[in-house]
């Protein structure tokens, strides 16, 4: 399983990184990106954080052999 967020979502990073979740890559400025899609995303974000990166992360399961 994999999912997105953004650098200023802490109670995300946070949420997700608690229940086994791993960064695996950080998109800098992809925000500037989204906001040609989708021009309502704000600026600044929670706490006052500039809302620029895009930050996935994944979980992953066990197979059914015991591998991951």
């Amino acid at each position: 399983m994999w999912l997105v967020t953004t650098n200023d979502n802490l109670n995300a990073l946070r949420c997700y990184q608690k229940r086994g979740c791993v960064l695996v890559a950080v998109h800098q400025n992809a925000v500037e990106e989204a906001r040609k899609l989708k021009p309502t995303i704000p600026q600044t974000g929670y706490e006052g954080i500039p809302i620029r990166d895009e930050i996935e992360l994944e979980l992953t399961f066990p197979s059914a052999h015991g591998a991951r």
